[in-house]
């Protein structure tokens, strides 16, 4: 008994503090598309608690977890930003426990419901965002530019649950916006209590003086990495490359892995910095050399933060890859992506000269 009881105080001291709370936050809604009831927020996340119900027709589902083109997401249109959804909790039918929690691209169908309630955790949004548009399928399809795959051009590949102009609180620590607490009745003059002046304790001859016990000193935070920053995990991979994994040059072949190695990451960044250009350059001069090649870019980071967030993190580096070379003329079709978090180091994560080298890209040559 006393084994579960300290377990369950093990789980709520990891679980993720709530600094913040918007109680029927503003938004705009489609037709059909639901509401959202509450969101929550941690330092890193944003957490939507969602509902759609009707109340006169039964209806059909999909609910997607990360890492489905057809997702949820959080997306900036100021910035022209996204934010990835993390995983999806609590999926709940018409009073009926559906999933308990949705952390791969596997959705959930669900048939003949009239009220759909789900718990949906993201990225938290930038500093300066106050509010997004939470879409459920890529932004293409939310833009309107049409799908080069979809041979009858449409813009919306399902019925989409979204919610438009979702407020996003200002980033603050605290629960100053949370539902204020009940007052309390004043005191009068007339009720309230005296109280004496405790009294101290006499000390004897032979009372000794009471040594305080010496603090340990605190220990020196881990240098912070990726999206969450917390200690390393007690067992860490050893750098052990799944595949051979060679230096980027003129000369590639098909099936053989080339790093990136001009394409390090900073911290928690994604950005390409202008001089990781003249590699990228050089990888769309042989693309279009050879207009049949297709390749496979691999994102990975570091060991240090939550993995799931590392994913998410990962991924949005090979996006933004994905993304220069488009723009420079590659057909998107042409190229994969994929995210391996922390999964796959090529060197010491114990220490950050070491650690940057796993914060990086790599190119598989699938066909020449």
């Amino acid at each position: 008994m006393l084994w579960l009881v300290g377990l369950a105080t093990q789980l709520v001291a990891q679980a993720p503090k709530i600094v913040q709370r918007d109680l029927n936050p503003p938004q705009r809604n489609v037709k059909s598309g639901g509401r959202v009831l509450k969101v929550e927020y941690t330092n890193h996340k944003m957490i939507v608690y969602f509902t759609v119900e009707d109340r006169d027709y039964a209806q059909q589902a999909t609910i997607y977890g990360p890492g489905h083109p057809n997702c949820w997401r959080l997306y900036d249109t100021k910035s022209k930003k996204e934010y990835a959804l993390l995983y999806i909790k609590n999926v709940v039918a018409d009073g009926e426990l559906i999933a308990d929690i949705l952390d791969n691209p596997q959705g959930v169908r669900i048939r003949d419901v009239m009220k759909i309630t789900c718990e949906i955790h993201f990225e938290r949004p930038d500093k300066n965002v106050r509010a997004v548009n939470m879409i459920e399928e890529d932004v293409e399809f939310y833009e309107g530019r049409r799908n080069p795959a979809d041979p009858f051009g449409r813009v919306n590949s399902q019925w989409p649950y979204n919610v438009y102009d979702l407020r996003v609180m200002v980033y603050k620590d605290d629960m100053r916006n949370a539902k204020p607490p009940a007052r309390k009745p004043p005191i009068t003059a007339k009720t309230k209590p005296i109280v004496p002046p405790a009294k101290k304790p006499a000390v004897t001859a032979k009372a000794k003086p009471t040594v305080p016990p010496a603090k340990k000193p605190a220990p020196t935070p881990a240098p912070k990495d990726s999206v969450v920053a917390q200690a390393p995990p007690s067992k860490t991979p050893k750098p052990a490359p799944a595949e051979k994994v060679e230096n980027f040059g003129s000369n590639v072949e098909a099936g053989r892995t080339y790093r990136l190695n001009n394409l390090l990451f900073k911290q928690s960044a994604y950005e390409i910095e202008p001089t990781s250009y003249p590699e990228l350059d050089s990888l769309v001069a042989i693309m279009t050399r050879n207009p049949t090649m297709e390749i496979e870019l691999a994102g990975h980071t570091d060991n240090v933060g939550d993995p799931k967030l590392n994913v998410a993190l990962s991924q949005k580096r090979v996006d933004a890859v994905k993304s220069y070379l488009t723009n420079n003329g590659i057909d998107p079709v042409r190229i994969q992506t994929q995210a391996y978090g922390g999964s796959r180091p090529i060197a010491d994560n114990s220490r950050e000269e070491t650690r940057r080298l796993n914060r990086r890209v790599e190119v598989k040559i699938l066909t020449s």
